[in-house]
């Protein structure tokens, strides 16, 4: 075999586990572990958990229904919250604007942007703290057809969907952070 091929893949196994060796001394751990919190405490909640216990508000129109839906599969995460403990309520829009212009002023290609402000509250009558507020943002493109209106609205659909899940994964880490942060500390104060 070529020498510098295995100079090539001695590089790549090393600079591989030096880079796996660095990442452990930063304290990079999954939001979703077990003990995510770092406690061998047994009535610590996980973040799975506690996403599970996020009740997502009514969001208006088909977008919100695509974002609601969205995040629902996201924080049940295939199983069936037992109890709501916390209220997830946001305000969703999307707008459009053209940026691909003809000579006769159609529109050949859009952007468009989505914007969620969420705000997730405890669900206490007494109470009902907000305890996190935050702003997502997608953007995505969509080429426009002159002389196919169904293929317009296919791509359209298309487009707020992806749309909709970009925003659920970016709330959903949030969350995740969130409760990984802070879960913890207020877990605790309520046991």
């Amino acid at each position: 075999m070529n020498p510098l091929l295995h100079r090539r893949r001695f590089l790549r196994f090393a600079s591989a586990a030096l880079g796996t060796g660095m990442l452990g001394g930063c304290s990079i751990h999954p939001l979703y572990a077990p003990n995510a919190f770092g406690t061998a405490d047994a009535t610590a909640l996980t973040v799975q958990q506690q996403l599970r216990q996020v009740q997502v508000s009514l969001i208006p129109e088909r977008d919100g229904q695509l974002l609601r839906l969205a995040l629902q599969n996201r924080l049940d995460a295939g199983d069936q919250g037992t109890f709501s403990r916390y209220t997830l309520s946001m305000n969703y829009s999307i707008s459009e604007s053209g940026l691909g212009l003809l000579g006769d002023n159609t529109t050949t290609y859009a952007r468009i942007v989505a914007v969620a402000k969420w705000s997730l509250s405890t669900q206490d009558l007494s109470t009902q703290n907000i305890l996190v507020t935050n702003t997502a943002q997608a953007v995505d493109g969509l080429n426009q057809f002159d002389n196919q209106p169904f293929a317009l609205t296919l791509e359209t659909d298309t487009v707020h969907k992806r749309l909709a899940e970009a925003i659920a994964d970016q709330i959903v880490a949030r969350l995740a952070h969130y409760f990984t942060a802070t879960g913890h500390a207020h877990e605790q104060a309520k046991l």
